[in-house]
Parts: structure tokens; C-alpha cells; sequence
């Protein structure tokens, strides 16, 4: 599953599979989301957890998640999406657990989204689901201009320390 877009500069973007090769560029763009983490959480935190997965579904993928790759002269973004169950009716869905891009502007965005939704068309997906950080203003819009609703806030509590 292959695909190409043109970004504002006119150049364009080819999105594909994911190689393990793609391991090191696809995990530097990842330790981009410990920059809009919620405050409880450490960087360190958010970089082991995106590290392990990554590297598992890059490793050995199974038949419900892909990893994809935006390139030009080289990696520019990815999208890790999955399928999941609904949990009211438990029908089977897209999920977009990852998305990062290199530059913001560049058209991979919008290529990896585009992308992650025709996997969940060519599965019979009816919808897709995401989360998006509530301190990432900017991602927030990007998706609503996509057509994403919001359909949830997921509020958490970190309470003291077990041991």
C-alpha cells in the first residue's frame, strides 16, 4: 500500500510501509511527544513507553496495526494505527495511536492521515479514532480540519506512589 501527495512546496511526499530499517529515524521523530506530555508525566516516561512499542510493532507487527512512513529525501513522518474494538458496540475501528512528523507545513501530515484512513477503508473500518494531547493546540486543529470530533476528554489523576 503505496501513496503520494503534494505538500505547499510542491514536492512530493510518498507514504509507505514501514521497514525496520526506518527503526532510528521513526524512534528520533517519536521523542517529540514527551515536548506536549501532560505535566505528571516524566520525558523519560513517555520516551521508554513510545520506544518499547515502536520497536515491537517495527519488529514483529501484528495483522491489526501497521506503522507507515512519509518520505521525500528521507523519512519525514509516521503514523502507527491499529484496530480496536468500540467499547459500546464492539465493532472493530482504526485506531491512529502515533502520528509525527519532521516539519510542520510539509504535507506528511496530511499524507499519513490520509493513509491511516485508507488502511481502515480497505478493513472496513467505518470510523477512526485518535487522541490528541491536550496541550497540542496546533495538532488539535489540524485534525478538526481533517473533519476529527471531539468526542471525549479523557481526564486522569495521579495519585501517590504504590509500593
Amino acid at each position: 500500500m503505496e501513496t503520494e501527495s503534494r505538500s505547499g512546496d510542491s514536492q512530493r511526499i510518498g507514504v509507505r510501509a514501514a521497514v525496520r530499517a526506518d527503526e532510528d529515524a521513526i524512534l528520533a521523530l517519536a521523542r517529540r511527544f514527551s515536548e506536549t506530555r501532560p505535566a505528571w508525566r516524566s520525558a523519560e516516561e513517555v520516551d521508554e513507553g513510545e520506544m518499547r512499542v515502536l520497536r515491537r510493532v517495527l519488529a514483529q507487527p501484528a495483522s491489526h496495526e501497521a506503522i507507515f512512513v512519509a518520505e521525500r529525501d528521507g523519512v519525514e513522518g509516521f503514523v502507527y494505527v491499529y484496530a480496536e474494538p468500540d467499547f459500546f458496540t464492539g465493532e472493530p475501528h482504526a485506531h491512529i495511536s502515533e502520528i509525527a512528523v519532521a516539519r510542520d507545513g510539509s504535507g506528511a501530515g496530511r499524507a499519513l492521515m490520509a493513509m491511516a484512513e485508507r488502511w481502515a477503508t480497505d478493513r472496513g473500518h467505518r470510523y477512526v479514532s485518535l487522541h490528541v494531547n491536550a496541550a497540542n493546540e496546533r495538532a488539535a486543529r489540524f485534525y478538526a480540519t481533517l473533519g476529527y470530533d471531539l468526542e471525549w476528554q479523557r481526564l486522569n489523576k495521579r495519585l501517590s506512589d504504590v509500593t
